[in-house]
């Protein structure tokens, strides 16, 4: 075994028994104080990594398939608690995003811009949509050997800027936490959780637009799946007409329902969003 996967590991036991000790509270401090004193970023090269983990007795159980967490995963060590994962990233933004983990992150190779954002809720809008002020806290230019530490949820709602051709960070954490959803913040105000439920009726919905002829303006459709849609089918370029008919009754909907301009919170999201963008073409 490489002796950066037996330092992986090795971070691991020992975050273990910070948690069998005293619970997730303050994980990420801990996991922030492991990363930095594990020797990690000055043993990692990229060319061992991959002949290692490709070798038959490397047996790690992997925690996410490619793509699921990050362009590509690879787990090195699991834990009781927590578990230590490899994230490769291509040269783009992420969304901005909480997370219903605790840990922290070191970056390997490249540069990640990492911007931190506060985001205070002024209206709910059904279960798992809110509006309220998202504002930036703190810019922080992460380069090798550098950590970010991970609080659970709102505590760090964060955007990571990918500015190398390949971004690598080591990400020391627990699995996720409770019932509690991931979410999404747009630029413009709009938070929305990706609540398992909701998502499923998503994609159910679509499944049946695809698939059948159905009036759906019979079917018991609420704000949050208008929302949801509206929002995942902001960029469509689809000509089909059940399609359309669905994407109309549900945006009226939408504004009848809550007065809110959702297609000027898009539009001013992807304004914000495409001047980022041009910084990386």
């Amino acid at each position: 075994m490489s002796n950066f996967l037996s330092l992986a590991q090795a971070v691991v036991k020992k975050a273990d028994a910070h948690l069998a000790v005293h619970g997730h509270e303050e994980f990420h401090t801990r996991a922030s104080e492991l990363l930095l004193s594990s020797g990690m970023s000055e043993t990692f090269n990229l060319e061992e990594l991959v002949q290692e983990t490709m070798r038959a007795g490397f047996t790690s159980p992997q925690t996410y398939g490619a793509t699921q967490f990050s362009d590509l995963p690879v787990t090195l060590a699991t834990g009781e608690g927590c578990f230590l994962d490899l994230y490769f990233w291509r040269r783009r933004p992420t969304v901005i995003h909480n997370h219903h983990f605790c840990g922290a992150f070191m970056c390997l190779e490249g540069l990640n811009l990492d911007l931190e954002f506060e985001f205070i809720q002024t209206r709910k809008l059904g279960r798992y949509h809110a509006l309220g002020p998202v504002t930036l806290k703190h810019t922080n230019h992460l380069k090798k050997g550098d950590v970010k530490s991970i609080p659970f949820l709102d505590r760090f709602i964060h955007q990571n800027h990918h500015h190398s051709d390949l971004s690598i960070n080591v990400c020391l954490r627990t699995p996720e936490l409770g019932e509690s959803n991931l979410s999404n913040y747009l630029f413009s105000g709009l938070k929305y959780d990706k609540d398992p439920w909701l998502l499923s009726r998503h994609d159910r919905l679509e499944g049946f637009l695809r698939l059948c002829q159905t009036d759906f303006e019979k079917l018991d459709l609420d704000i949050d799946d208008s929302l949801y849609f509206v929002i995942q089918n902001f960029h469509s370029s689809s000509e089909n007409m059940r399609f359309k008919k669905l994407y109309q009754f549900l945006l009226q909907k939408i504004i009848t329902e809550t007065g809110v301009d959702i297609l000027g919170l898009l539009k001013e999201h992807e304004s914000c969003y495409d001047r980022i963008q041009a910084q990386y073409d």
